[in-house]
């Protein structure tokens, strides 16, 4: 483990400590990712912490190219269960001497035989919930990819395991660290409550691989993305949700790849979503096409270029075009990068990183809810579906004491709120 990291007191005491002081408020973290460059501007001359990968294939290979590539960091392991990917992963990573790099078959053995100071997790989502947990009960930090975990049972038990030990746990959801996303959060907080949001996305895509034969593969795949980001924006949470899917003759999928889903969340207001792997032409970009309308304003957003902002008053329109502009003007890390830079600014300042498990549960929980929503055609209340998964979590669990705090909890939803 590296020094720098020691002294600043990160890893599983730090965090510890952290859980026992007053609850943060959500979008409490926004402020120490407001800015990346001035992170990586703060973080120079420090000295990087150490990274394993575990997992080489295609998320892989591109986490091993950005750990590589940062000044925050150091790549010093890559894991695979498949012999010689860890080395292809190395050979296409961009490091200067790829013999420094070690490999493995098993990534937190290999974490301690190095003294990584964090493990990145982006293998297939079976494996998310032994990595992690090992990992965790190991004392290193874990950066994991989205989803969370296979199954909204295990992501508690996930979050029972990150109590329990103390060591710190973040999923990296990409889409909520675009610049254009953190603006969009600050023009709803400054022109809500919100009143109806809608996320379009479509992009013929027949993909290879299992999501050909898996249940729901584009709720699955892409939803996430954009519940996430609704979350972030609008700054609240799900209630319940009624969904349905389709499945077209020319598709490759075995299941709905064509979805529409609505929400009614926390601050009362409806977050709709339609997505498509199915449907030709006009395709929008991998961040969905949305639209926001809140009490004193709405906005718009390809997914791509600058949001659209507008009011009913034309100067105050122009005056906050033009300064979303200017926010925009510098270029900045975003998607994995920005979670690199979130989740290792958060280790050296002992802190909680934004979408901390606990954090995250709930943007799974959007997921799990759409899909019991689909397959049972009726409207589904997102506490009554964690609570069925708790349930499952605590007959599946082996660790008494992960068990024990699965038991101890007066409901998911409130345990998610007391951190």
């Amino acid at each position: 483990m590296s020094s720098d990291l020691a002294q600043a007191g990160a890893g599983a005491s730090a965090s510890s400590e952290e859980r026992g002081a007053a609850p943060q408020a959500r979008g409490a973290a926004e402020s120490v990712i407001a800015d990346p460059n001035a992170a990586l501007a703060a973080a120079e001359g420090r000295e990087p912490l150490r990274a394993v990968v575990v997992g080489a294939g295609g998320m892989g290979r591109w986490w091993a190219r950005v750990v590589a590539a940062s000044a925050m960091t150091e790549l010093v392991g890559i894991a695979d269960l498949a012999e010689g990917m860890p080395a292809e992963a190395i050979a296409q990573s961009g490091v200067a001497d790829p013999a420094a790099v070690a490999t493995g078959a098993d990534g937190v053995d290999l974490a301690l035989e190095v003294g990584a100071d964090l493990l990145i997790n982006p293998t297939v989502p079976v494996a998310h919930h032994p990595v992690t947990v090992k990992a965790l009960h190991a004392g290193i930090p874990v950066l994991g990819e989205k989803p969370v975990t296979e199954t909204l049972s295990e992501a508690l038990s996930l979050m029972a395991h990150a109590e329990l030990t103390g060591v710190p746990f973040m999923v990296s959801q990409s889409r909520r660290f675009f610049p254009q996303v953190r603006e969009l959060r600050r023009f709803v907080a400054a022109h809500g409550p919100s009143v109806m949001t809608s996320a379009f996305f479509s992009l013929f895509t027949e993909m290879e691989g299992y999501r050909r034969s898996q249940r729901h593969p584009l709720l699955r795949d892409m939803g996430i993305h954009a519940f996430d980001t609704a979350r972030y924006v609008l700054d609240a949470d799900p209630v319940a949700v009624t969904a349905r899917g389709t499945r077209p003759d020319w598709s490759v999928y075995a299941h709905d790849a064509s979805v529409t889903a609505t929400f009614e969340m926390s601050d009362d207001s409806l977050f709709v979503y339609q997505g498509t792997w199915n449907a030709r032409g006009l395709p929008t970009y991998w961040n969905s096409e949305w639209r926001i309308g809140a009490q004193h304003g709405s906005a718009t957003w390809d997914g791509t270029g600058a949001p659209v902002l507008g009011t009913e008053d034309e100067e105050e329109t122009a005056s906050l075009n033009a300064a979303l502009a200017q926010a925009l003007e510098t270029p900045e890390p975003d998607q994995i990068d920005a979670s690199l830079i979130e989740f290792v600014t958060s280790l050296r300042a002992g802190r909680r990183p934004m979408c901390e498990v606990h954090e995250n549960i709930l943007s799974f929980a959007m997921v799990e809810a759409a899909v019991a929503s689909v397959d049972r055609g009726e409207r589904v209340e997102v506490d009554a579906l964690l609570e069925e998964a708790r349930a499952e979590a605590i007959a599946a669990e082996a660790d008494p004491d992960a068990r024990a705090i699965l038991q101890g909890w007066s409901s998911v939803r409130e345990a998610i709120a007391s951190r």
